[in-house]
């Protein structure tokens, strides 16, 4: 009797197509996480040439955190208002321009952060403050003071949103 081998090891061929297969495998993945497999069309990416121009494939460098990054943290102080008169308090995290006062004596303000403005107060108060900006993240917030107390609140969350609030004392 003859003495068989297996059937696998009667193709040698095989085990050779299954090492190449897991080389391949491998090579690939290190590639893709390595930052080498990043797709880009030719004609978005930087340095791309036209047909029949050569130029040199720009260079890609992985960052690298090479320690721990310092933060700086400005502490805001909270605004006080005074116990009395009239103020308009304007309050938003990004940029605001507007105009406050009495009738017949607006003020123009620009500004950002929170801030309060005093008014003289010989009539009906108005304040009118619209946002710099596309962000709906943060409401735009307008308060009229009198004598230490909100007499008048309004905001608005909106893309350069507008707030318009009048109080007469």
């Amino acid at each position: 009797m003859r003495n068989r081998r297996s059937a696998s090891l009667d193709q040698p061929w095989l085990p050779i197509a299954a090492v190449i297969g897991v080389i391949a495998v491998v090579a690939i993945a290190a590639i893709f996480f390595l930052g080498g497999g990043g797709s880009s069309s030719p004609a978005s990416s930087p340095g791309a040439s036209s047909p029949g121009t050569s130029s040199v494939a720009p260079q890609t460098t992985l960052l690298k955190n090479s320690g721990v990054s310092s933060i700086t943290v400005i502490a805001t102080t909270p605004v006080s208002v005074p116990a009395t008169g009239a103020y308009v308090e304007v309050n938003y995290l990004g940029s605001f321009i507007g105009k406050y006062g009495t009738t017949g004596n607006m003020i123009v303000a620009q500004d950002s952060g929170d801030k309060v403005y005093p008014i003289e107060t010989n009539g009906t108060i108005s304040a009118l403050f619209q946002k710099q900006d596309h962000s709906t993240t943060h409401d735009l917030t307008v308060q009229i003071w009198k004598d230490g107390k909100a007499v008048k609140f309004a905001s608005n969350s909106s893309a350069f949103g507008i707030v318009n609030i009048n109080y007469t004392p």
